[in-house]
């Protein structure tokens, strides 16, 4: 059965102020008030378990002098121009992914991939633990904005309408797909498609594409994919990323300096509490979508390798040579992966 367009529409954006509330917190004016939209629909898990639960651990931990107003993706603005508002001041806060901002600055391209996954934590360890944060604030200090931190962000797969058990298979078929995942499928032979994440399920049904990569398991699956692509190839060929976090720095400046640790401690305790649950989430989910008649098509080590090899080869021949910044963070991504045991070709 077909699932109406409004239906799988709401991923991407709220119809009505009806479809999300904001919270209220105390009795008490705030002294600081934020605006924030996330890149995450209203109804999906990371909306509500991570968006709203910063929102939430910033006013406790504050004492209600910090009061962050949430907006579902879409609802303010398009999740595209997101990063340009909190450069431009007009937007406090924006949870989304920086590479929407790489046509402006293209060490931001792949910002949020690896080229492989070790750890499902790598990306969000690294920015904290292994240099990643300071190279990440000096690339988006010079416009306007403060990193504040990343979440941990659930890998992808490739849906699709026939089975693809490696890379072989990807050649000459027609796949959706953007950024790194777009350039390295490209690489090893597939005809890819650029589509905006609304016309992805109709471009399957109608098979405008052969297959997709899109984003998650739990809002693919929110989307309604399962319906017309009855292949998933797993495990996921993008893992160990993550999502992005920046405020304006007119909006940082303001916030008194006893209060800037604790909003950065009520982003690491809402991120860990909802990779936690968005983990769950997707187990479930497999189990579901099998017994729904879903095939999950588990490619090889070889042939992940082969993937792997391809996107690492974007990134060191292509994004690397346009930006000094990139090579550097990529340089600093690698030593981190070499650390956790991955061995680069």
């Amino acid at each position: 059965m077909n699932r109406p367009k409004n239906t799988r529409a709401i991923i991407f954006s709220c119809l009505a102020a009806a479809c999300f509330t904001l919270p209220h917190f105390g009795a008490h004016a705030a002294e600081i008030t934020w605006r924030l939209q996330s890149v995450a629909g209203a109804g999906t898990t990371e909306y509500k378990n991570l968006v709203e639960r910063f929102a939430k651990e910033v006013n406790q931990r504050t004492g209600g002098r910090v009061e962050v107003k949430t907006f579902p993706a879409g609802m303010l603005m398009s999740s595209a121009t997101v990063v340009d508002a909190v450069s431009k001041g007009t937007l406090d806060v924006g949870h989304t992914y920086l590479v929407y901002f790489s046509g402006k600055e293209p060490a931001l391209k792949a910002v949020n991939e690896w080229p492989a996954e070790v750890n499902a934590l790598q990306g969000y360890n690294w920015f904290y633990e292994g240099g990643g944060s300071e190279l990440m604030r000096k690339i988006v200090a010079r416009h306007n904005m403060h990193f504040l931190g990343v979440s941990p962000l659930l890998g992808e797969q490739i849906w699709s309408k026939k089975p693809i058990r490696g890379v072989d298979d990807l050649k000459g078929l027609k796949v959706r797909a953007a950024g790194l995942a777009a350039d390295g499928f490209a690489k090893l032979g597939a005809s890819v498609v650029a589509l905006p994440g609304e016309e992805v399920y109709t471009a399957l049904q109608r098979g405008v594409v052969d297959a997709v990569e899109f984003t998650t398991m739990p809002v693919n699956y929110g989307l309604g994919l399962q319906e017309v692509a009855k292949f998933i190839s797993v495990p996921s060929y993008s893992g160990g990323g993550t999502s992005d976090w920046i405020v304006s720095q007119a909006a940082w400046n303001k916030v008194p300096a006893d209060l800037k640790p604790k909003i950065e401690e009520a982003l690491k305790v809402a991120s860990m509490d909802y990779n936690t649950s968005a983990v769950a989430e997707e187990k479930e989910l497999m189990v579901k979508l099998e017994k729904s008649g879903v095939t999950l098509v588990k490619w090889p080590d070889s042939e992940m390798r082969k993937m792997e090899n391809a996107r690492l080869a974007v990134m060191r021949d292509k994004y690397a040579v346009e930006s000094k910044d990139y090579a550097e963070k990529l340089d600093s991504q690698l030593k981190f992966l070499g650390k956790l045991g991955y061995r680069a070709n």
